[in-house]
């Protein structure tokens, strides 16, 4: 993927979702840590000119603090937004919390049980679809003003959106943090220091599989798998016990994990809450969920408690970054600097499979390693997947490209069949709940859903 060249004009780096409550401000923070990116003009953009002018004023905090130059324009103007940019930082959701609730809630009443439900599944499929019309009025916009710029996107469900971006024409790349967090979780189930473990993980986004682990040349994945098996799955000994704090997120709690390396052979990038999600087998039953999961972790939960604390949550941020400015380890602002001359970056990226997996589709949207640097985002290679892993990739690879040709070739009907497809709503719901499923879903977020979808729908 090409990059114009650092000196042909300013950096103009635009995120769009700017009033999101911290992760904007973290975006801006890692900014501030690079040298290279001292003299970029931020946009911050928002439909919300109140919420985007409070990043506003937590970001100019946290560079006055540490005397560094920031350059910010606040806008609710998208078109003013993107006129001159290089960059976009794509970090909005279409809906917000009263979307998201019936994301998750609607499926439960059929059995259908998501602590996140933001990547595969019902909810987000949801999420994918009422998003497009943004996209569409995006795309737009960029492909008029800035037909150049690097779209970073951010929002969830990656792949779909990706996919579809690519497809109105975007110039697009994929960041998420899972793989470099299950890195981590992986150096303390070993007892190595931060930063020790060398790896390579593919596959697609939140389903990428570790396929070397290793440290001072010492390959690591029997280690990992004994330590698993010793710390969490019965038939060895282990058990899965009720944790607190963060450990109850990852790293506490990796039945799941353990149970599918155990029969996969390799490692996950996505916590056990999110990565039984994807899968079959288990949250087929409250009794299921509790042996594997016995702490309970749920993203609408902790939306609902923090609704409304968004201004002392911002605060909080801010003191922190005031106090110890780093880079978080987030890696947009790492892809930009790279491209704009700095220290060459190697990151994990979400795009569509030109030749990088060979075992997987060309129109899947896929993970792998990527170096930047001045010429442009570069791939890496990686071959064939193992048999099993590439086979459930495929689970989720269906829905997604089900999803996105249904959106693309405006086909309600289409849509509603990629709802069967997801392996964990096909091993509890029969076709005709899945069904109702589907269409009790797209009446209760009918505001948010394309003109088309709501007319094939009779919404």
């Amino acid at each position: 993927m090409r990059a114009e060249s650092a000196s042909s004009k300013v950096t103009r780096i635009v995120i769009t979702g700017a009033g999101g409550m911290t992760f904007p401000l973290t975006l801006i923070a890692d900014l501030l840590t690079m040298p290279e990116l001292q003299g970029a003009e931020v946009v911050l953009h928002d439909l919300s000119l109140e919420r985007a002018a409070r990043t506003a004023r937590a970001a100019q905090a946290v560079a006055d603090a540490h005397a560094r130059p920031l350059q910010l324009v606040v806008t609710t103007d998208r078109r003013e937004a993107l006129r001159g940019a290089t960059h976009l930082l794509l970090t909005f959701q279409v809906g917000g919390l009263a979307a998201y609730r019936s994301d998750t809630e609607i499926p439960r009443r059929y059995g259908v049980d998501c602590v996140a439900g933001d990547t595969l599944g019902p909810g987000g499929i949801m999420r994918f679809v009422r998003s497009a019309p943004a996209f569409e009025d995006l795309a737009r916009d960029v492909l008029e003003l800035c037909p150049e710029a690097l779209v970073l996107n951010y929002t969830n469900p990656m792949a779909m959106n990706c996919l579809y971006l690519q497809h109105l024409g975007l110039r697009v790349v994929g960041l998420c943090h899972s793989v470099p967090t299950s890195a981590r979780v992986i150096e303390e189930l070993l007892g190595l220091d931060a930063g020790k473990l060398r790896y390579v993980a593919a596959g697609i986004n939140h389903q990428a599989w570790f396929l070397t682990v290793e440290a001072a040349g010492k390959d690591l994945r029997d280690d990992l798998r004994d330590v698993l098996r010793a710390r969490f799955l019965p038939e060895y000994g282990g058990t899965t016990p009720w944790t607190e704090g963060d450990l109850a997120y990852q790293g506490g709690q990796e039945r799941v994990r353990a149970e599918l390396l155990e029969t996969f052979g390799y490692f996950l990038s996505e916590s056990s809450h999110h990565a039984s999600e994807y899968v079959p087998f288990f949250r087929r039953s409250p009794e299921s969920v509790k042996a594997h999961l016995p702490r309970r972790w749920d993203y609408l939960r902790g939306s609902l408690n923090v609704a409304g604390q968004e201004d002392a949550l911002v605060s909080a941020t801010v003191a922190r970054l005031r106090a110890r400015l780093e880079c978080s380890g987030e890696f947009g602002m790492r892809v930009i600097a790279a491209l704009v001359g700095g220290p060459a970056a190697n990151v994990y990226v979400n795009v569509r499979n030109d030749g990088w997996i060979a075992n997987l589709p060309g129109d899947a949207c896929v993970e792998v390693s990527a170096l930047v640097n001045e010429a442009g985002v570069h791939p890496t290679v990686v071959g064939r997947l193992p048999g099993g892993c590439a086979g459930l990739n495929l689970t989720g690879i269906a829905l997604q490209t089900a999803a996105v040709e249904a959106v693309i070739r405006r086909d309600c009907a289409a849509l509603i069949g990629a709802f069967a497809l997801d392996p964990l709503t096909a091993s509890l719901v029969e076709l005709p709940a899945i069904r109702r499923l589907a269409s009790e879903l797209l009446a209760a977020q009918a505001t948010w859903l394309p003109s088309w979808l709501r007319t094939q729908a009779r919404l």
